[in-house]
């Protein structure tokens, strides 16, 4: 016998449908943000490595820093907060070309500072 659906029963089914498709969606978009997101970290953590300040705070690849090195991560934060906050409050577009070119003859290099830069930070 064949089942007979009202009108309501019908829009609630397409409803819940619907319904699933946006959870779906939005399930899609938050994993593409989060390996989005995780994509530029490591990218980010790449760049640092090229500078002197791992081997400043001795951190070396494979160290936990939440576990193993929690003082040398802070030691890194604030080195860099420091250098963050000695910054003018306002960097012009001739500042930003600067250390783009810097920035970018170091990438091509693809060569790591030089460690007697690891004096001065560690002395600043």
């Amino acid at each position: 016998m064949p089942v007979n659906y009202t009108n309501i029963e019908i829009k609630l089914n397409r409803l819940y449908s619907q319904k699933a498709a946006l959870e779906h969606k939005l399930k899609r978009s938050e994993s593409n943000f989060r390996k989005r997101r995780t994509r530029t970290l490591i990218q980010m953590g790449g760049l640092l490595e090229l500078t002197p300040f791992p081997a400043v705070c001795d951190i070396n690849i494979g160290d936990d820093l939440q576990i193993d090195k929690p003082d040398n991560a802070a030691v890194l934060l604030g080195i860099l907060s420091d250098f963050v906050n000695q910054f003018p409050d306002y960097l012009s577009i001739g500042d930003l070309q600067k250390f783009k070119n810097i920035g970018k003859s170091l990438l091509r290099k693809k060569i790591k500072l030089p460690s007697s830069l690891q004096v001065l930070v560690f002395l600043s």
